[in-house]
This record gives C-alpha cells, structure tokens and sequence, in this order.
C-alpha cells in the first residue's frame, strides 16, 4: 500500500455560472501575464533615435556683421549685391560713447541688409549679411529644440536633396543658440513648425557636385531638402516601467 497521500483533486466548477466566472478569471490572469512578459521584453529591445528636419542649401556661406554697441544707423554705406573688401565700413552707429563703425570682416558680396538710417540696434545685431562664395555649398539644417542638448559639432549628417539617388553625409560644424536658432527660422517663414524653439545646425557640403544617373551634377542655391541625424540607441518602453531602467545592461 503506497503510503504517499493522495493530491487532491482540482475544483472543478459545478454550475454552467461558476464555470464562467473560472473561465473568465483564467483568462484575465493569462493576459496579465502575456502583458508583463511582453512589457519585459520590450523594455530591453534598444532602438535607434535619429533627429530628422529641413535642410536649406546655400553656394557659398552667410556672414552676418553684427553692431559693435547699442546704437541708432546714422547711415547704411553699402547696398544690395555690392562687392565689399574686408575691413570696409558698411555703417555708422552713434552710440553712448561716440561715433561707431560696422565693418565688414571679410572679402564678399551684401547679400542681406538688415537695418535702415535712424533705426536702433542692439549690440551684436546684424546690420548686414555677407555671402561669402569662396567656400563650399553650405547647409542650415533645422530641428526641434528638443535635440538641443544631443547635437554637436563633430556629429555625421546624412542630407538629401531633390533628385538625389541616396543620402550624403557631411560633419556638423556648429549648433547655432536659441536666438541664433529662432532668427534663422523666422526669416526662412518656418517658426510655426517649431512651437517649442529650434536648433540651427550649420554644415558644409563634401564637395561641390555629386553623382546621378553615371551624370555630375551641381546644387542649386536655396534648395530645400532633408536631413537626418543618428543620436544613439534608446530603451524602448523604459518609461512603462520605471523599474527596469537600472536593472537593463
């Protein structure tokens, strides 16, 4: 006689009712599970974040000339599309200490004038902006302000602009601030898109022609297109479960 005793035997419902509710309570525990596991799993699956926005193509390179001092224009000297050398006067300021000059800092052509006679700057605002062709194709890459603290100089930058086959990759050169930032979008008619503030990303291109169809082609000056940039991985799902962050790899 085996004196092991006996396991007793699983409840089974007795009416059509309590086997319903057995049935119901079985299968909320079964999906419970299935979420917790599926929970788990996904909070170790790691996913590539990529900022994406505008990009706007430029031959040659925007030089703003910003007032020394807070001041009224007493006079603009140079106008639209005029070739100036560098060290030029291109205005005069008076200011609390005297009479100012704005000079040009380099060798270009006006390609913006920001102020007129009797208007009051600030200083460091631009009272002129130089194009400067001697350099290669610039790029004014523009993404959300939530990017700000993840992008900087050194970084790849996959752009693409229309007729392009693929993506080309160019080097981050500097991440303009907030107000830098906001100007720039507001003069290309933009700011809308960015509720929250923008981030100005300045680049130049690799070369000043690329590839298509077995053909070389050149940029076309104030050419909108895409840009993209590769961030890093992120724990997908981490915030679902605030607990799983410390234990991840």
């Amino acid at each position: 006689m085996d004196p092991r005793p006996e396991s007793p035997p699983t409840a089974v419902p007795s009416t059509p009712k309590a086997a319903s509710r057995f049935s119901r309570r079985a299968w909320t525990w079964s999906a419970v599970g299935a979420v917790v596991t599926l929970g788990m799993l996904a909070g170790m699956v790691r996913v590539e974040r990529t900022a994406r926005g505008p990009v706007l193509l430029h031959l040659g390179e925007w030089v703003d000339v910003p007032a020394p001092a807070a001041g009224r224009v007493m006079s603009v000297d140079v106008g639209l599309t005029e070739p100036v050398k560098a060290g030029q006067v291109v205005a005069r300021l008076e200011t609390a200490s005297g009479e100012a000059e704005v000079v040009a800092p380099l060798e270009a052509k006006v390609g913006r004038v920001a102020v007129r006679k009797g208007a009051q700057v600030e200083a460091g605002q631009p009272v002129v902006a130089l194009m400067n062709r001697d350099v290669m194709p610039s790029l004014y890459a523009l993404f959300p302000e939530d990017f700000r603290s993840e992008l900087a100089p050194g970084m790849t930058l996959e752009f693409q602009m229309p007729g392009m086959p693929q993506p080309l990759d160019a080097v981050i050169e500097q991440v303009e601030g907030p107000e830098a930032s906001l100007q720039f979008a507001k003069a290309q008619g933009r700011d809308g898109a960015y509720p929250k503030g923008a981030v100005l990303v300045r680049s130049h291109v690799p070369d000043r022609t690329y590839e298509r169809d077995g053909k070389t082609r050149v940029y076309q000056d104030g050419e909108w297109g895409r840009v993209q940039v590769k961030l890093g991985t992120q724990r997908l799902l981490v915030s679902w479960f605030p607990g799983l962050r410390d234990a991840l790899p």
